[in-house]
């Protein structure tokens, strides 16, 4: 029995995506990451939150400050209702009105930045905030954290290592904080360096792969700048792949479809770059991971994703 939330972050099952992908000769396994309390997220925020109270640098009067496109700000929201610190969230008003309601229903505070800044935009707002309240808010800066990919390198990576009992060929991470690349990648090279690294990003803003920012509908991913722990990590990665937003879409919706699982675009993202892989190499027969970031109960409002065709109206 768990005491509290934290004691319930992490230990999520590995889904073999066989209606999916039902011609594939490698196997094709999703890590159920929206079964954590909140999503994936769960782990590095605990484990940022944790490392900054051994420093002392969060007590009972402090209010976290964080810059999110959803998930990060939604588990900081929870812990620090359940840890008893306040939280302050810089938002794109690009992100789903789902998202700032979950992080409202726990008392944070939500400020809403214009949408052509994304992330970038909304960091640079929580940093001038914290600027002009030093004596009361700590930054958590999740985009440079250390603690934020040794959360998944400690928890995550080996998880799918055991599940998997090492026999995997590809890895697929989406370039968001990159914490989970960082973590991941360090991890899985240290096993076994022919593990292939593969990052996706929106299509329409490749910042990673040395493009130009610009307006996505990806929310999770490509923040707009390339982060630190991008930086750190990016000699780990094989490959970059970019993915369109419709394409997102429309294998969030083929998800649903098939598994059953209702799923946010970013994991539509992660499947959509594993069918790519199989169609490259149709005879592989390796393990390819991805992960299922979140649910997608937090994207209903978001238009062009969730199609209501299947309502039928009828005439009083």
């Amino acid at each position: 029995m768990a005491k509290d939330f934290t004691e319930l972050v992490g230990r999520t099952p590995l889904l073999e995506l066989n209606r999916l992908f039902p011609k594939a000769k490698g196997r094709v396994l999703a890590k159920m990451e929206f079964l954590n309390p909140m999503s994936v997220k769960d782990r590095a925020v605990l484990g940022m939150i944790r490392g900054a109270m051994q420093k002392g640098l969060i007590g009972p009067e402090t209010e976290v400050v964080e810059a999110t496109s959803g998930n990060t700000g939604i588990a900081l929201a929870s812990l620090g209702a359940v840890m008893g610190f306040k939280v302050r969230l810089f938002m794109s008003e690009l992100c789903s009105l789902e998202r700032q309601k979950i992080i409202c229903a726990y008392g944070a505070k939500v400020v809403i930045t214009p949408a052509a800044e994304h992330t970038k935009g909304a960091r640079k707002r929580a940093l001038a905030y914290c600027e002009n309240h030093p004596d009361s808010t700590f930054f958590l800066s999740q985009h440079t954290n250390r603690n934020n990919g040794l959360a998944h390198h400690g928890t995550t990576g080996p998880e799918i290592w055991q599940q998997t009992k090492g026999q995997i060929g590809a890895v697929i991470i989406g370039l968001g904080t990159c914490g989970t690349l960082e973590g991941l990648s360090t991890f899985f090279k240290a096993m076994n360096p022919e593990i292939k690294i593969v990052g996706f990003e929106p299509a329409k803003s490749p910042v990673y792969s040395g493009g130009k920012q610009g307006e996505h509908h990806i929310t999770g991913i490509g923040p707009g700048f390339q982060t630190e722990n991008f930086k750190r990590s990016r000699h780990l990665l094989d490959r970059i792949v970019t993915v369109d937003d419709e394409e997102a879409y429309e294998w969030t919706r083929l998800i649903a479809k098939t598994e059953g699982l209702l799923v946010g675009p970013t994991s539509g993202c992660a499947a959509a770059v594993a069918n790519g892989l199989i169609q490259e190499n149709p005879r592989a027969t390796g393990k390819v991971v991805c992960l299922f970031y979140d649910t997608g109960e937090r994207y209903l409002s978001t238009e062009g994703l969730f199609l209501t065709e299947g309502v039928e109206r009828l005439d009083c």
